[in-house]
């Protein structure tokens, strides 16, 4: 095989997961549902992307990770920055969402799309390590603490959310039939989070 192609292939295989999910997306939740959860997604990383340009760092490149995207900076951020563009994803899902759910009134799909935007940002304030809550938390520790100090209370706060968010949400799928999605958010995130690499614990 040519290595112009093994090495399209190979650039191809982080792609795999992604494409997986989107199908078993539309596989098993009704298509207005998934449509609605990819926009908030797009919306999420659309805001990831504008406070890039808006600190003039340039356009970054989007990786794909287990249980969703990555945004590699053209150059490193500071902690500022870097706390500013994680927390402007969720803000540009909770915005919408918030003036969505006002509206709901109007129509049940106004509603729960509203609903959709405000969970994805929510869900992603968690302090989870590489979820956008757990680069803010450790980019804030960061800028009062040693580093490895910093590294090991980030990691140890987002084993502790990520394990009390999943009990949580699994309590509630069993009990009530709801909390499906975000169930599956918590489980991605227990499969691709990094063990802590500190011995401060």
């Amino acid at each position: 095989m040519d290595n112009g192609w093994g090495r399209r292939l190979v650039s191809l295989l982080p792609w795999i997961p992604v494409f997986a999910a989107v199908y078993c997306l539309f596989r098993f939740v009704p298509p207005y549902r998934a449509v609605l959860l990819l926009l908030a997604l797009t919306v999420h990383e659309g805001g990831h992307v504008a406070a890039f340009l808006f600190f003039g760092e340039g356009v970054p490149r989007l990786l794909p990770v287990a249980g969703g995207f990555r945004l590699r900076a053209p150059s490193p951020l500071s902690y500022r920055g870097e706390c500013l563009v994680a927390l402007a994803g969720p803000a540009a899902n909770l915005l919408p969402g918030i003036l969505l759910l006002l509206f709901g009134a109007v129509s049940p799909y106004f509603a729960e799309a509203g609903w959709l935007f405000c969970g994805t940002g929510l869900s992603n304030l968690i302090p989870i390590a590489d979820h956008d809550g757990g680069r803010a938390v450790r980019c804030l520790l960061s800028t009062r603490l040693p580093q490895e100090r910093a590294d090991a209370i980030a990691s140890l706060l987002s084993l502790v959310s990520l394990f009390v968010s999943l009990t949580l949400s699994l309590s509630l799928l069993y009990a009530v039939g709801s909390g499906f999605y975000f169930t599956v958010f918590c489980l991605f995130s227990l499969l691709s989070h990094p063990l802590p690499e500190s011995d401060f614990f």
